[in-house]
């Protein structure tokens, strides 16, 4: 009774007494478990946060400083400025909305939001949305969707692909290629988003999920980047019962290979 207070009190450094034979001991073990599980949760909460304010820190840090140098500032200058000012808050605005976006996915506040809609529809559509930036590098587009309906949130499987699409264009090559395929099989959308650019370090690839986490290639390519975009995607793609895997090779491309639920009748016609 008296470790449960001190829980409660959010201390989690509880000595229990020694283990028993008995229901008390089950009862002790069960406990210890929880303890764990808190500990390792608080210590995620805590990491989050710094990383949060580290994060924040480093925007509003340069639009002090710009701020400043706007008071004695050129007008050229002073245009310079208010361009960066306005990038880092947007920045601030990005970070803000994904931060809510995963504190939604951590509280499963999706399931109510799940709808039928044409999956192969809505990747075109994220395509599309990104084609100044592709025409910019001269990106071409292999694409073979197989017609699909998903059952599932649209609104966030929308968010997957723009990050994905995203992030295989900011790391191609000019005059690159990029290939986006659908199999519809066994009651389950097979996709696969696939660049042939810079790659990711072999020892990076199990780290490119953690929030916040950048490789050296995406500090110095995307600056304004917020390391938050593929533990985005995978949360999305878990709640949706999937999992997404990554294949990369440094100066040869990479790949993300996952699967998505087809719609209860696209199952049973499959």
């Amino acid at each position: 009774t008296k470790a449960t207070h001190q829980v409660a009190e959010g201390d989690f450094d509880v000595a229990l007494p020694p283990e028993r034979d008995d229901e008390i001991g089950e009862l002790i073990l069960s406990f210890g478990t929880m303890l764990k599980r808190l500990q390792s949760t608080e210590l995620l909460r805590t990491n989050f946060i710094t990383d949060i304010s580290h994060e924040f820190k480093t925007p509003l840090t340069s639009i002090k400083g710009y701020t400043h140098l706007l008071q004695d500032a050129t007008p050229e200058e002073r245009a310079h400025y208010i361009s960066i000012i306005t990038e880092e808050a947007d920045r601030l605005s990005q970070m803000t909305s994904n931060i809510l976006l995963l504190n939604k996915l951590d509280q499963q506040e999706h399931e109510a939001d799940f709808t039928l809609f044409s999956l192969d529809e809505q990747i075109r559509k994220a395509i599309l949305l990104a084609e100044n930036r592709w025409q910019d590098k001269r990106i071409v587009y292999e694409i073979n969707l197989d017609k699909a309906s998903c059952f599932g949130n649209e609104t966030l499987l929308h968010q997957v692909w723009v990050n994905l699409i995203d992030n295989a264009i900011k790391f191609s090559h000019f005059d690159s290629k990029i290939t986006i395929e659908t199999i519809s099989r066994n009651g389950k959308a097979y996709i696969s988003i696939k660049d042939y650019g810079m790659g990711i370090p072999k020892d990076c690839v199990t780290k490119i999920w953690e929030r916040f986490y950048k490789t050296d290639l995406s500090r110095g390519k995307d600056k304004k980047g917020t390391g938050l975009g593929l533990s985005i995607v995978k949360e999305i793609i878990q709640a949706h019962g999937e999992n997404i895997n990554c294949i990369s090779t440094e100066g040869v491309g990479t790949e993300f290979i996952f699967t998505l639920p087809l719609a209860k009748e696209q199952k049973e016609h499959a």
